[in-house]
């Protein structure tokens, strides 16, 4: 939707795979312009820790071989 993103493309997918392999997700930031123009604005990272019952579901589904 922002109207800047074919100028900005290139460093957004760097910085959300920069972050992804630093255990990180990403959210992406617009603004609207005084045209009401959606403008990319920035990445943030976001901690997204295991749930408490990740490891008992890990085991619960998951087989060795």
């Amino acid at each position: 939707m922002a109207t800047n993103i074919a100028d900005v493309k290139a460093e957004v997918d760097k910085a959300v795979n920069d972050f992804a392999a630093r255990g990180f997700r990403s959210l992406g930031v617009a603004r609207a312009d005084q045209d009401d123009k959606w403008q990319f604005v920035g990445v943030l990272p976001m901690s997204d820790p295991p749930r408490e019952q990740a490891k008992a579901t890990i085991a619960a589904r998951c087989r060795w071989a």
